[in-house]
């Protein structure tokens, strides 16, 4: 199957919510390579949409974040999800064409994998102290304030 990629805690940006939604796309990418062990056509075809839309809702949830934030590399980190949204929608436009989806799962699995890590490492810290800092002063927090502080 290649070299592993699982969550670690090197991936963690502190902001639970998008750690949650980063340990799911990394369940997603373990679950491809079980669909592809047990061999099964439209197990590895659900589990590929489901990654690649998975993935892109979570992008999109994470600039609403930042948005919030007033994160000032925005548009840049915006660019960067629709460069991702393009290349999962063309894996999505490839396994509707009946290309094996065994060969492209393992593609997929790389691909989306690597990206992923690298992307939370290098782009995704670079939101964190804003979006925390946004979070920690929202209004869940103020309440949370307001009655046990």
């Amino acid at each position: 199957m290649g070299f592993v990629i699982s969550w670690s805690p090197e991936f963690e940006t502190g902001i639970d919510i998008i750690d949650e939604q980063h340990k799911r796309i990394f369940e997603y990418l373990s679950e491809i390579d079980h669909a592809i062990k047990a061999q099964s056509t439209s197990e590895v075809e659900y589990v590929v949409k489901a990654l690649l839309d998975y993935a892109i809702s979570h992008n999109t949830f994470e600039e609403s974040l930042m948005a919030k934030a007033g994160y000032p590399m925005l548009d840049a980190h915006h660019q960067v999800h629709e460069a991702f949204k393009a290349r999962a929608q063309a894996y999505g436009a490839r396994l509707s064409s009946g290309e094996d989806h065994f060969r492209l799962a393992r593609e997929v699995r790389t691909d989306i994998g690597l990206w992923l890590t690298n992307h939370i490492k290098r782009d995704d810290k670079h939101y964190v102290p804003y979006v925390k800092k946004s979070l920690d002063g929202g209004f869940v927090s103020r309440m949370l304030g307001k009655f046990f502080g």
